[in-house]
């Protein structure tokens, strides 16, 4: 090949070396690959074992050879070459011997030259693929920070380095997804957790999410120290992604407050978190071994009367004050969802009132006393009545 044309060539694998981060000596290779199948091409032959590429860096030179069998006479003039034909230049040679002979790169013609090109071009594409794998696969289950680069009707992209996280419609918070073909501006930065690595995939190989529980999980080890330190450990989370969540935790410190230290002073940590998930509102709460009183404590703020359990069927019934059963049910049962989901059992709700009328046997169990009851809805109906005026 011309020495002008194989520097030139070889430059370019030095820049696309840079710029796609991926080994010069892959490059190489694929180089090597693409000249055999443009021979095979030119040839109309699919074994080119006896084609050789040489690629001299520091001379800058690319050379396609063909090793020959010297025969007394040639059948196949692909594999062999006549002594009589070589013997004058090269008096040493002799029958069985082997003949390298320089193929001109210009009897290639622009078809074959536009083989070699695509296999050059898909093997850049499958090494700078395990390139970005490799930099990125130990970032799974993590959180990174890109740029939107655009917006489809069923997915986003976003661009970190040199790479594309995927992030479907389904993995976007709901509230946030923004319109197709909406200008975005320059810079528009997102978090999002890395919820898959994929090796083969050609566009977008990083998967992407904004609801999954454990972006939220992420999120609260960054906000709060005792978290990504382990003296607090969150147990079990649950969400309706840009709504609510609920986060159970466990202090491994007797001397710490897990629930207060999550949502920090003020509300502070939490805040920072609802204000990432567009408005999602998130409950702390303590999480037991008692599956009771975890079910108890995954109601709060309602109340619990009575509460049955079937270890069995793994199913909680449950009965509230009556004046508290849309709060322990919540809007379209989101609430009584994120019970069940952070508690992993079944639960079945009914109020004082429906109880009673239904003739279901309970027993005070639950958090608040019989004795207690009368005083605890006076006081509930006041604050009713307090906010209801003041709104």
């Amino acid at each position: 090949m011309d020495k002008e044309i194989s520097q030139i060539i070889l430059n370019a694998i030095n820049e696309i070396a840079e710029e796609k981060q991926i080994a010069k000596e892959d490059i190489i290779e694929a180089l090597k690959e693409g000249l055999k199948k443009a021979y095979e091409y030119q040839s109309h032959r699919d074994d080119s074992t006896n084609i050789r590429i040489e690629i001299d860096q520091n001379k800058g030179t690319i050379k396609i050879l063909k090793d020959l069998i010297v025969v007394p006479k040639v059948e196949d003039p692909e594999l062999e070459i006549a002594l009589s034909t070589i013997k004058t230049k090269n008096p040493g040679l002799t029958i069985g011997d082997t003949y390298t002979q320089i193929i001109p790169s210009d009897q290639f013609s622009r078809l074959s030259i536009f083989k070699a090109i695509q296999v050059v071009k898909q093997s850049i594409r499958e090494a700078e693929k395990t390139s970005i794998y490799d930099e990125f696969i130990d970032k799974k289950d993590h959180i990174l920070i890109g740029t939107i680069e655009s917006v489809e009707e069923t997915y986003m992209l976003i661009k970190i380095g040199r790479a594309y996280a995927f992030l479907p419609k389904q993995n976007q918070i709901p509230s946030e997804i923004l319109p197709k073909n909406k200008p975005i501006a320059n810079n528009t930065y997102i978090k999002f957790y890395v919820e898959n690595i994929i090796k083969n995939k050609n566009y977008g190989q990083i998967l992407a999410s904004r609801t999954h529980v454990n972006f939220l999980r992420c999120l609260l080890e960054l906000e709060v120290p005792e978290i990504a330190q382990g003296v607090i450990e969150v147990k079990d989370i649950a969400r309706i992604p840009g709504i609510r969540a609920k986060v159970a935790i466990v202090s491994h410190d007797p001397s710490i407050d897990g629930i207060g230290a999550c949502i920090g002073p003020k509300g502070e940590r939490t805040k920072l978190i609802t204000q990432e998930l567009s408005g999602e509102k998130i409950d702390i709460i303590a999480w037991n071994p008692n599956i009771k009183e975890y079910i108890i404590n995954a109601l709060t703020p309602a109340k619990v009367i009575s509460i049955d359990i079937n270890e069995e069927e793994k199913q909680a019934n449950i009965i509230v004050p009556t004046e508290q059963l849309s709060l322990a049910i919540g809007k379209n049962g989101m609430a009584a969802k994120l019970v069940a989901g952070v508690t992993h059992w079944n639960i079945n709700i009914t109020s004082l009132e429906q109880a009673k009328e239904n003739n279901i046997k309970f027993t005070w169990n639950g958090n608040i006393k019989e004795s207690e009851y009368e005083k605890f809805i006076s006081e509930l109906l006041k604050k009713t009545q307090w906010k209801n005026k003041n709104q």
